[in-house]
């Protein structure tokens, strides 16, 4: 069984600031509300405790997924293996996620 997943209220309690300041400097929107000194303790308990935001609970709360479809003709090509890997890294850059869709047609739903 895995264990529990690490919230932004674990990284709170660990930094000792609230939750709203977690939200505030882990989203990037901290500068002239929050001290440079807290946003540091901030991302150092994120990163000690091993947190990764929910991208679920994300999506819900701004509306949109963040996500892109990458249409394939196959996915047994190593052509199309390297366009994934590259979409995936770049998308990953900018806080997107990729979904393969694999189609022989190669149009998507």
């Amino acid at each position: 069984m895995a264990p529990p997943a690490v919230t932004s209220r674990d990284v709170a309690r660990s930094a000792g600031v609230s939750q709203a300041t977690v939200s505030l400097v882990l989203g990037g929107k901290w500068r002239g509300r929050v001290s440079e000194r807290t946003a540091a303790t901030v991302r150092q308990a994120a990163a000690d405790l091993g947190y990764r935001p929910n991208l679920a609970a994300r999506s819900l709360r701004m509306g949109g997924t963040r996500t892109a479809l990458l249409v394939v003709p196959a996915l047994t090509n190593e052509f199309f293996a390297r366009v994934y890997a590259g979409a995936s890294r770049v998308a990953a850059e900018h806080g997107f996620g990729v979904v393969l869709y694999p189609s022989p047609e190669g149009t998507g739903p």
